[in-house]
């Protein structure tokens, strides 16, 4: 399964939050600080759902960064390698398929980590 991107797809945190349920998600709400970050990835399921702030989401076996604004739902499975840009921050409304005690360490892993 790869990455997926949608623009314009809530307009309401509540229609986050019914998105986050509808998949049988932990629902958390986040602040993210600016960050620039490389290619990682992560040992869990994630949705992400802007409220607001600019990212710039790169994913990357399809070498293709994304200006995710207000509205913009992120499907990223687990496995999948993606990066984030943020000079400003942003506000989201997260969705794990695992409570965050379980992320593991280190939360964002290194490409080399990934087993083939």
């Amino acid at each position: 399964m790869s990455i997926r991107i949608s623009h314009n797809a809530f307009k309401t945190p509540a229609e986050a939050d019914a998105f986050v349920a509808k998949a049988g998600l932990i629902r958390m709400e986040l602040e993210v600080l600016p960050v620039e970050n490389s290619a990682h990835w992560h040992d869990f399921h994630a949705e992400l759902y802007v409220l607001d702030g600019d990212l710039y989401f790169t994913d990357v076996a399809e070498g293709k960064t994304h200006a995710c604004r207000t509205g913009s739902k992120i499907v990223v499975p687990r496995y999948s390698l993606h990066a984030e840009l943020s000079r400003g921050g942003y506000h989201i409304i997260f969705g794990t398929s695992v409570p965050p005690e379980q992320f593991g360490d280190p939360v964002n892993r290194l490409p080399e980590m990934l087993k083939s």
